[in-house]
Parts: structure tokens; sequence; C-alpha cells
């Protein structure tokens, strides 16, 4: 782990390389569905490891017996089920060859990391241990981001 490195930093790093991967693909032509196809493939892999990251590793450590951190991590939790299934109807739309609108995503996803940046992680930051920190730096290293 990189001394005094925080989750919230760490995090903060894998949603700008997520929202840069959208906003690439937004910014691709209608009519190049294989850069579509290409870039809505890659970013949905990153996201897809993104949340893996946070529902396998981070999500675990946090206290279901403190009602905001639950409360915060119930909200985290259902948006991530909306953000698959955005993504599930943005894939089929590629599929059928049809640049799809992705503001809705877009806005969901800055919503949501606005609330793990400034609320959740930040809980976590203070009140994990440094040993439990460590434990969650040593499997992030494992997956290649």
């Amino acid at each position: 782990m990189i001394r005094d490195e925080r989750i919230t930093q760490a995090m903060l790093k894998q949603h700008s390389v997520i929202n840069q991967f959208l906003l690439d693909f937004e910014k691709i032509s209608d009519q190049d569905s294989v850069r579509l196809t290409r870039k809505f493939n890659e970013f949905s892999w990153l996201l897809s490891k993104h949340l893996f990251i946070e529902e396998e590793n981070i999500f675990p450590v946090s206290d279901k017996n403190n009602k905001l951190e639950l409360k915060q991590l119930q909200t985290l939790l259902n948006e991530h089920k909306d953000i698959r299934k955005i993504i599930e109807n943005l894939d089929e739309e590629i599929t059928f060859g049809r640049k799809p609108n992705t503001a809705i995503l877009r806005e969901l996803l800055f919503a949501h990391e606005e609330r793990e940046i400034s609320g959740f992680y930040p809980l976590l930051d203070s009140r994990l241990s440094e040993k439990q920190k460590k434990d969650i730096f040593d499997k992030l290293k494992d997956i290649k981001f």
C-alpha cells in the first residue's frame, strides 16, 4: 500500500478513468459502429471490474451496525443494480446498430460517484484500521485497472 493513500483517492482515480471512457464513447460518430462497439465494450468491462472491486473488496468491510453506513451501502448497491440494467439496455441498442443515448447513465454515474466520494469512502477512510486498508489495497493490486 502506498503510505497514506486513502480509499477515497484510489476509487476517485478509477471513477476518473471510467468517466473518461464514457465521454470518449459519447464523442464517437453514430456512423462508426465498429468503434462504438469496441469503446462501449471496453467501457462496460472497466465499469464491471470497478463494481466488482467495490462489491467484493470494499463494501464487505462496511459496519453493518452503523445505520448511516448501512443506509449509504444499501443506496450504493441499489444504484449498482440500476447501472447494470442501463448497461444491458445500452448494449442491446449497440447490438442493433444504434448509438445509445447515455445521458441517464452519465447522470447516475456522476451522482453515484459523488455519494461514494463525499460520503461513503471518507467514512471508511476514517474508521478502518491501517491493516484493513492495507488488505483492501493488496486486493486492488491484483485487479488491473
